[in-house]
């Protein structure tokens, strides 16, 4: 009686099985998975002006390579790989950059900018750490870079150059842009921060953003002039790189060598993390970097 009784039990469960997976199977079939809610009306970053994406390096499954093909040939010297905000994220040290042979004639020509990261990184108290440049070959400051200074008071101020080399020649050609002073930027250190800035030629101005939110800037700072606008200064207009050679990412131009002098002292490696380096070749809207810091935070 007793073996009988438990065969019953058994034979119950195995059927009730059978009915639960056979439930779960006609669910999954009737009911697909639920894609995800749109951001800005974006569902994934690339989709957040896909025309005007010019250069894009994830450094996931630890390679440098640029999708988009705006640069290429990377030659990377001691650089190692750590957890990202997406995948694998660059590390790297006082020894670390990645030098790109080829330029693209889109990034060689860039008129307006949209440059994107994610950075995490430490203070460091001396010099100045190169994110990114793209050098100039006939020209000590290259023609476009970012730097982080170094601080000791826990602020960053970031340093940003523009170029505009045309003929007949502009007074200010060769652009520094910095969040100095009061400005300097709170909440940096040691944690991801997706930084975005722009210069928009058709307005002749810098923005800047952390974490998908316009950082508030003074006129003085976001306003670009040819000349000194006290002296009747006109509207910076479409920038001009010019004898472009070579990209680097961590670096400055003189770490790469001839046909620049040696670096300075003062000429540091970027020792932070980087992830989802983008290049576009307009500036793009608040409500665009806005949903492309929230769509890249969410993974997409």
């Amino acid at each position: 009686m007793k073996n009988n009784t438990i065969i019953k039990y058994f034979a119950a469960m195995f059927i009730l099985g059978a009915l639960f997976t056979s439930c779960e199977d006609s669910i999954d079939k009737d009911n697909p998975a639920i894609p995800y809610a749109s951001i800005g009306g974006y569902n994934n970053s690339d989709d957040i002006a896909p025309d005007n994406l010019i250069s894009k390096i994830s450094f996931d499954n630890n390679t440098f390579i640029d999708a988009k093909n705006g640069v290429n040939t990377s030659s990377p010297t001691n650089v190692t790989f750590d957890s990202g905000i997406k995948g694998t994220a660059y590390k790297g040290s006082s020894s670390a950059f990645i030098s790109y042979n080829d330029v693209s004639d889109k990034i060689k020509n860039l008129k307006s900018i949209t440059q994107s990261m994610w950075i995490k990184t430490s203070q460091h108290t001396g010099g100045a750490q190169c994110i990114f440049m793209l050098p100039k070959t006939t020209d000590f400051w290259g023609n476009i870079f970012v730097l982080i200074e170094g601080s000791t008071d826990g602020k960053m101020l970031l340093k940003f150059h523009i170029q505009k080399d045309v003929t007949p020649a502009v007074t200010w050609a060769g652009q520094f842009i910095e969040t100095g002073g009061t400005n300097k930027l709170e909440g940096m250190y040691d944690k991801w921060k997706h930084l975005v800035w722009s210069y928009d030629a058709t307005t002749s101005t810098f923005a800047l953003y952390v974490d998908g939110a316009l950082v508030p800037l003074p006129d003085s700072i976001t306003k670009r002039f040819t000349n000194d606008p006290a002296q009747g200064g006109l509207p910076l207009g479409n920038l001009a790189n010019s004898n472009v050679s070579k990209f680097i990412i961590g670096g400055f131009q003189q770490h790469l060598g001839t046909p620049w002098s040696n670096p300075d002292s003062w000429m540091l490696k970027y020792t932070g993390l980087m992830d989802e380096f983008r290049m576009y070749d307009k500036a793009l809207s608040s409500s665009e970097i806005n949903a492309l810091y929230k769509l890249e935070k969410d993974n997409r």
